[in-house]
């Protein structure tokens, strides 16, 4: 089975590109990323648009909380992916298959702890 997962994550967090991490079997080949000038910016509306656009599972992964680029951008993302749980509970999905991870600054691992951990819990779910 394959899963699909979608994270949006700061430009400054992981310094390695996707291909690199699929081509060491470090993440699916369905795992997409989009980088992001600051994960503040992402509203909870392309929040959704990944799960309609097929992803089993979505997460964001942002600057450490204390230490953001943008200075408040990991709290706005964090809160609007909050407004999201509640959306996709609402519409009977389980709201653990959407997430926000902090993640410091050019750190690859914690984004590849992050697409394992959803893609587990998209097993889970079903």
């Amino acid at each position: 089975m394959s899963v699909k997962i979608k994270g949006f994550c700061c430009n400054y967090t992981a310094s390695v590109s996707v291909d690199a991490l699929k081509e060491a079997g470090l993440v699916p080949e369905d795992f997409e990323m989009e980088r992001l000038a600051c994960t503040g910016r992402l509203e909870v509306p392309q929040l959704l648009e990944a799960f309609e656009h097929g992803a089993d599972a979505v997460f964001v992964a942002g600057c450490m909380v204390d230490d953001c680029h943008n200075l408040n951008g990991s709290r706005r993302a964090s809160k609007r992916v909050g407004q999201a749980k509640k959306i996709i509970q609402e519409l009977g999905m389980d709201e653990g298959l959407i997430e926000m991870f902090f993640v410091g600054r050019g750190e690859t691992g914690p984004i590849v702890e992050a697409v394992r951990e959803m893609a587990s819990r998209v097993v889970q779910a079903e």
